[in-house]
């Protein structure tokens, strides 16, 4: 069943209450614990299957986020992000119509980008589907896809053209299938925060399968043009399930922005 623009903006509040801002993130957030370790036997090099991303394992006090440690920003990151409103401080009086004013890309509908999709506040499903020539990363949140790339291409050294989820290359390093992407569109948020990030943006991500059930993931994000040092992120964990408990076809639901089922007053 469809999920509709309405629903996802209500789940979105919802998880945002109990988050809290980069100046408050030494308290206590509600990260779930990783799961135990499963005993069933699997193939380091098999990404295979439906990763939930709401059984995510986060280290102590972390944030739904890359990590706590988000780098100064530069003169072009500080006034990027001094025009972001995320509205999360009005969640404690009406939620209409304030929203109305806040300008986040993902309440209006359009792509969650990357890495954004992976700790957005509505944390649906992840697939991978392994090719000869490439990784495909399957996302519920908007029916979302990333072309990881194994054919030994290289990165574009420029932005002919930038995409809401980059470009990617990936590779084995021993039992650990590591990822490169730029050529990202700079209209995303990297967080519901509003963390802002440039074309200039590189991706670099380390997934490791230390058995069955887990899978481990380690992101840093590389911006020269608006933070002062590489945001290195926190290691997390999936956990591997049989099929998305939303849905009972055994695959991934609608989880769609639909604009013409937005409760939402236009912006101005």
């Amino acid at each position: 069943m469809r999920n509709s623009f309405l629903g996802s903006v209500v789940g979105f509040a919802a998880v945002l209450t109990l988050l809290v801002p980069f100046a408050l993130s030494g308290q206590q957030t509600a990260a779930q614990k990783t799961p135990a370790v499963s005993s069933k036997p699997s193939d380091a090099h098999d990404l295979s299957g439906f990763w939930d991303l709401t059984k995510i394992g986060l280290p102590p006090d972390a944030l739904n986020e890359t990590s706590n440690n988000r780098p100064p920003m530069t003169d072009w990151g500080k006034t990027a992000f001094s025009k972001t409103k995320t509205g999360y401080k009005e969640f404690s009086s009406a939620f209409y119509p304030a929203q109305k004013d806040w300008n986040d890309p993902a309440l209006w509908c359009d792509p969650t980008g990357f890495p954004r999709i992976l700790w957005n506040p509505t944390l649906p499903g992840m697939r991978l589907v392994q090719t000869p020539g490439e990784v495909i990363q399957l996302f519920e949140n908007g029916r979302s896809w990333r072309d990881v790339w194994t054919d030994g291409r290289k990165l574009p050294s420029d932005v002919a053209e930038p995409r809401w989820y980059g470009y990617a290359v990936g590779k084995w390093d021993g039992d650990t299938f590591v990822v490169d992407s730029n050529n990202y569109m700079d209209k995303s948020w990297l967080d519901q925060y509003g963390s802002p990030h440039s074309d200039q943006m590189t991706v670099h991500e380390s997934y490791r399968r230390p058995d069955h059930g887990h899978l481990e993931l380690s992101l840093d994000i590389t911006d020269p043009k608006a933070y002062t040092a590489t945001w290195k992120g926190d290691k997390k964990t999936l956990v591997l399930v049989d099929k998305p408990e939303r849905s009972d076809f055994n695959d991934f639901g609608e989880n769609l922005c639909v604009w013409s089922e937005a409760k939402i007053p236009p912006k101005s």
